[in-house]
């Protein structure tokens, strides 16, 4: 990756099972705020999403407050504790919208 864009997106909805993730650039950020850039995504529409070099993409599904990627650079992470606009990878890594 070559680093986090500097505008910020607009936040339109896309809709998943039984939640919603904000369509646009997201960030994960690591222990004392740390910007990880290698887990930056972009949810581009309903239930996808691409690497923030649009090169690899894949699918995520929500259910319940969880958030599973399947394919693209996220292959099997799975986001845990959606509220609002942010979740957990891990419990050092969170990813939110990218303003």
């Amino acid at each position: 990756m070559t680093g986090v864009q500097t505008c910020a997106l607009p936040i339109s909805a896309a809709r998943g099972a039984g939640s919603t993730l904000a369509a646009g650039e997201w960030a994960c950020y690591g222990t004392g705020g740390r910007l990880l850039i290698g887990l930056g995504f972009r949810v581009v529409s309903d239930g996808k999403y691409t690497d923030l070099d649009r090169k690899n993409s894949g699918t995520f599904t929500l259910q319940g407050g969880a958030i599973t990627f399947r394919g693209g650079h996220l292959d099997g992470q799975t986001g845990r504790n959606l509220r609002g606009n942010r979740f957990d990878i891990s419990g050092s890594v969170s990813c939110e919208v990218f303003h």
